[in-house]
């Protein structure tokens, strides 16, 4: 069987995941959550919402896990979550971003296999027109690196599948 081509693959660095749950979801929340951890200069690298059908509603979050820390004593501060809401994290993780190339729904359904018969864990999948990413084990990274490459043909002139620099947020501000 031929394999799928995809445009790309690219490896996050060390993140820790939080899954915030409750009852319901103001306009508000998302962006003074997006505040408290901005104030701490926490960067969110990856953030998805669902809504059951029972009206519960949940955000799954990454940070850098460098700030696991700071993030758990923001969200697990009194008051910092509406009434009903509850926080659970992850450490360690890391993300798996595949660039599909005409054939998303291919690409998911095969990495989900291959991961489970690899016993690779799925933490979360947030999807877009350009790419699909996987949060999974971070100490298992390379593992189901290895697994997404062994089943797609990668271009020639690819982008490193690590990052070569990691971005922070400053304290300077230049001036004009």
């Amino acid at each position: 069987m031929e394999k799928l081509k995809i445009g790309g693959l690219k490896q996050s660095l060390e993140l820790c995941q939080f899954d915030l749950r409750g009852p319901d979801l103001s306009e508000k929340m998302i962006g003074e959550l997006s505040k408290l951890m901005s104030a701490q200069k926490i960067n969110i690298e990856f953030l998805t919402y669902a809504s059951n059908r029972d009206s519960a509603h949940q955000l799954s979050l990454c940070i850098n896990q460098d700030t696991f820390s700071a993030a758990s004593n923001i969200l697990k501060k009194h008051g910092a979550l509406p009434c009903g809401w509850h926080v659970s994290s992850r450490a360690h993780v890391g993300i798996i971003t595949v660039f599909p190339h005409r054939s998303a729904i291919n690409i998911l359904g095969a990495v989900m296999v291959s991961w489970t018969e690899s016993s690779i864990p799925i933490h979360g999948i947030a999807t877009s027109l350009s790419s699909i990413s996987f949060v999974t084990d971070y100490p298992l990274m390379e593992r189901a690196a290895e697994v997404v490459q062994g089943l797609f043909t990668l271009p020639e002139n690819r982008a490193p599948l690590k990052p070569e620099i990691r971005y922070i947020q400053s304290d300077i501000v230049k001036g004009k």
